[in-house]
């Protein structure tokens, strides 16, 4: 860019507060000029109303008409750089907002990712705090919960990308953990973008296996729950008692509907256990829910 553009000066990265811009300051691209504007407008406490926006050219102004300050940016002759053309100062207004319409939720989850990351459960008033500690900044608690969620997607990836792992997990599972169960199915969606989609999934690791040999009353109880979430589903859970009368949980699956078939697959994984443990005289109790009873019979 420096033998392209003489008179032009490369933009430098500086911390919050000490962000300047001037005309004839040079750009990787549209996006990285429009990421330092925003943060130039948050550190000074002003939002922007954009006359004029499209793939060569950009100009905005303060959004406070008493205010004279403006700014032109447009895509240079090597068709990649942008640069500041013309940039009218004399700041005058004092907004000092608070509640700045430039902070959107990924702005505020890029700046705060590491915070989120050290610590995911970390509370939407703690996130506040940090925000108005560092950019002078608060956002409402509806916006702060979904600028989290967009960072915890940032950190762990997206529920799709979770649900394809799945089959390596149940591999890992029962390789570093011997003697653990651990069974995932998918089924066949028509159309060329998706040709598996996750069905259930059930889980008993080795520890529980054997507490149910070595301490567990010959009682166990199933019963299935609705899961809240982007994809719902029921979760399917056995549990027996120990020797203190306390819970002690044995498996748990998922499944897409609480019916016939997915207790019938659930009990068919079940009786594996139960019937490993070398014991028959197993009672199974439950509320009798749809397709309990059926199940066990043809099971």
């Amino acid at each position: 860019m420096s033998r392209l553009y003489r008179n032009g000066e490369v933009f430098e990265e500086a911390e919050f507060g000490k962000i300047r811009l001037k005309q004839w300051q040079l750009f990787v691209d549209k996006d990285h000029f429009k990421d330092a504007l925003r943060d130039f407008c948050i550190q000074e406490g002003f939002a922007l109303v954009v006359n004029k926006a499209d793939n060569r050219r950009y100009t905005a102004e303060c959004a406070d008409e008493r205010c004279n300050w403006r700014v032109h940016a447009a895509l240079l002759r090597d068709g990649q750089t942008w640069a500041i053309k013309k940039l009218r100062k004399g700041h005058t207004c004092d907004l000092n907002l608070v509640n700045n319409p430039m902070c959107n939720c990924e702005w505020a989850a890029n700046k705060l990712l590491e915070d989120i990351r050290g610590n995911t459960d970390i509370k939407g008033k703690a996130l506040n705090a940090l925000l108005w500690e560092r950019y002078g900044l608060k956002m409402c608690r509806s916006t702060i919960y979904r600028m989290k969620g967009i960072a915890m997607k940032i950190i762990q990836g997206g529920h799709d990308e979770s649900y394809t792992s799945l089959p390596q997990y149940c591999e890992l599972l029962k390789g570093s953990n011997p003697g653990s169960m651990a069974f995932c199915c998918w089924t066949n969606v028509p159309g060329p973008e998706r040709s598996l989609q996750f069905s259930s999934i059930f889980i008993s690791f080795a520890a529980q296996f054997k507490g149910l040999i070595s301490g567990c009353r010959g009682l166990v109880g199933v019963d299935g729950c609705h899961l809240k979430g982007n994809y719902g589903g029921i979760l399917l859970s056995v549990v027996s008692l120990d020797g203190n009368n306390e819970i002690f949980p044995v498996a748990v699956a998922v499944v897409d509907y609480e019916n016939k078939t997915s207790w019938s697959w659930f009990f068919h994984h079940l009786k594996k256990i139960l019937t490993a443990t070398g014991r028959g005289d197993w009672t199974i109790m439950s509320d009798r829910q749809k397709g309990v009873d059926p199940s066990l019979d043809s099971v």
